[in-house]
């Protein structure tokens, strides 16, 4: 087994904040409460595909607020709020969501690949 290190170049201040997560959030009752309205957001709206579910939502919503500006500023200024965090989440939610839908729908499944061999005497 080999380690690969990469250099990695930090283009933009977003990048550098992007790099350092912020888990201060945590602490505030309102800002969790928000997360959780996004998550189960997520999981109504994919509920029928199975994309995502309200714990992987969770789980991605709290990783996503702690490690991108966009989010944290919603707790630094006063005039954005945690309706814009809710609302900014799912954008990104949705987003990342998509994208593996994309990813996983040129993909076949286990079942159906083990549905192919039995058919073939496999």
């Amino acid at each position: 087994m080999s380690i690969n290190l990469i250099e990695v170049d930090f283009t933009t201040e977003d990048d550098i904040e992007a790099a350092l997560a912020d888990w201060s959030f945590t602490g505030g009752p309102e800002a969790m409460k928000a997360i959780e309205r996004a998550a189960r957001h997520m999981a109504f709206k994919y509920e029928s595909s199975q994309t995502i579910e309200h714990d992987d939502a969770y789980q991605e919503g709290l990783i996503l607020t702690a490690t991108h500006p966009r989010l944290r500023e919603c707790f630094s200024d006063p005039n954005i709020g945690l309706g814009v965090l809710h609302h900014r989440l799912i954008q990104l939610l949705t987003t990342r969501v998509r994208t593996e839908a994309k990813h996983r729908s040129g993909t076949r499944s286990w079942e159906a690949n083990q549905a192919g061999l039995e058919a073939m005497g496999c």
